[in-house]
């Protein structure tokens, strides 16, 4: 999906400071630069030469190795530098996972040699231009780097951007003491599907200046599962000096992580499921295991695999590092969208049954929340919303939004922190939306995805729609640039201090709100949640 508008006015001015004028990352000495090139089909970079394909002033360059293929339930190593011109005008393979839904026409895939990434230049952007780098959303068990095509985050935003393929489910989690015995502290397996972020990033430090981009002025972004990696990178040593600043959309609380202990007794119930029971041998065992009967014991099981905490790439789990202020410290965006949970009310009910009835939804809460049950059907009584859907979403939001606000207090207090709300409630649905809901979805999760970073959507945007696209890509680029949202011609985005904790609602056709934090704990009754 394409939308290629012209640009507003702040992006030309934007794309000519960076040309020009980029502002120096702390610490560096500002130097007059070179008159920004166009972009070329071949790019020479340390690792190798690529050949991608440029059109309309923007490069693209798809399926690059960014590690060697990886060496199941081994650390990603460093690709090896290969001689002539690589061909990167297709992206490579997708990591494993099954098909799903919300992926209409993308096939399962078994391959293992998967850890690429996709770069998009656009024309003049350096030599020194802010990169982006955009880790997909899944739920850490389905998603690749092709899931967004984000052209104008580059072109209006004048970024180079990348995204990136990272090991997925129990290829990506699992967590053994036969694997911490393979890991140099010997206590820390189970974190793959993130240390392949921390190895991408490596390879934009190595690599990115070939490409125009400013390898001291990176910053993460993730959506949800996606997210959730970037407040890992956040808390992880191993990515400490590799970005500059991060942005999470969508993250729940940010702060997920199981302990080793209950890592490992998550996995050896998986290697039990597997057919390999003894500790002794199960690394063995699980290793000579096809892709695929692996698959099948992840679908059969439901086991989810996640962040593990203690070892040496994360010590703490991110909540803990950011309240003891033991993580790397850089700027961050963090925000949500208003409505998370219509999105997955309507996938577990309307899209494959029938949609909630009020019984349902009386008892969905009592067996989730049970002594706490009657509190909350008082708070969310069925009887106060147009269907029984939109009950169960308003109160699944408000339980994950407010569950975030620690998170975010934490990283407000030491570090520059912006703090957004999604409130687009016209957001076009996603292409699989194709049976009719019960309730409007509207700033359901995801819904923020195609005006950043082009995710497919039932409909494009229209023009109201794509005039908060231009407003939000460009605070994302202005963040990106120097750690400040903030730029000319963009409405103020407070940075978020106590006691008002200031947030941003991002509305339709462009407008913003400033919303105090009181105010966004009524609207979402954060205090039954907190």
């Amino acid at each position: 999906m394409k939308h290629r508008t012209r640009r507003p006015r702040w992006a030309a001015t934007l794309t000519a400071a960076l040309a020009l004028t980029a502002a120096p990352a702390v610490g560096a000495t500002a130097t007059a630069q070179p008159p920004a090139p166009d972009v070329q089909e071949v790019v020479h970079t340390p690792d190798g030469s690529l050949r991608g394909t440029v059109d309309d002033g923007l490069g693209t360059y798809q399926g690059i190795p960014y590690a060697a293929p990886a060496q199941r339930w081994r650390p990603a190593e460093p690709v090896t530098p290969w001689a002539g011109v690589r061909d990167a005008t297709e992206p490579g393979a997708e990591c494993v996972q099954s098909a799903v839904f919300w992926r209409p026409g993308t096939p399962a895939s078994t391959t293992e040699d998967c850890l690429f990434l996709n770069v998009r230049v656009p024309s003049g952007a350096g030599p020194a231009a802010p990169v982006q780098v955009f880790f997909h959303g899944g739920g850490g068990i389905n998603g690749a780097a092709t899931d967004v095509q984000p052209d104008r985050m580059a072109l209006e935003g004048g970024n180079v951007v990348v995204t990136v393929n990272y090991r997925l489910g129990v290829l990506g989690g699992l967590s053994l003491p036969g694997l911490d015995a393979e890991t140099p502290d010997g206590a820390s397996s189970g974190n793959y599907a993130n240390t392949d972020k921390v190895a991408a990033l490596r390879w934009i430090q190595r690599n990115i200046a070939s490409f125009g981009g400013d390898p001291s002025r990176v910053t993460v972004a993730g959506q949800s599962a996606g997210a959730g990696g970037v407040c890992w990178l956040l808390a992880s040593p191993s990515a400490a000096g590799l970005f500059s600043a991060a942005a999470v959309e969508s993250a729940g609380n940010c702060g997920d992580a199981v302990s080793r202990e209950e890592g490992a007794v998550r996995s050896e119930e998986f290697a039990q499921a597997a057919g390999c029971p003894d500790p002794a041998t199960a690394v063995a065992c699980l290793r000579s295991r096809s892709a695929a009967d692996l698959l099948d014991v992840q679908l059969s099981t439901g086991l989810r695999f996640g962040a593990v905490a203690g070892g040496s790439d994360l010590p703490l789990a991110p909540a803990e590092a950011f309240a003891t202020g033991a993580f790397n410290h850089v700027p961050v965006i963090i925000g949500n969208t208003r409505n998370e949970s219509r999105a997955f009310v309507y996938e577990a009910n309307d899209l494959v049954r029938l949609p909630l009835t009020a019984t349902a939804y009386e008892r969905t809460v009592r067996d989730t929340y049970g002594d706490d049950a009657e509190e909350l059907l008082a708070a969310y009584p069925v009887t106060g919303y147009e269907t029984p859907g939109l009950a169960l979403a308003a109160l699944q939001t408000d339980a994950r939004v407010c569950g975030a606000l620690p998170v975010t207090r934490s990283l407000a207090r030491q570090v520059p922190t912006y703090t957004f709300e999604f409130r687009d409630e016209t957001a076009p649905g996603r292409p699989y939306m194709t049976v009719p809901s019960s309730f409007p979805i509207g700033s359901g999760h995801t819904s923020e995805v195609p005006y950043l970073w082009q995710s497919e959507t039932s409909e494009p945007l229209t023009a109201e729609q794509l005039r908060l696209s231009d407003v939000m890509i460009g605070y994302w680029s202005n963040f990106a640039r120097s750690g400040n949202p903030n730029g000319e011609g963009l409405p103020a985005w407070p940075v978020s201090t106590e006691p008002e904790e200031l947030r941003l609602g991002l509305l339709p056709g462009g407008r913003t709100e400033v919303v105090p934090g009181a105010a966004f704990e009524r609207e979402h009754s954060c205090s039954l949640w907190t």
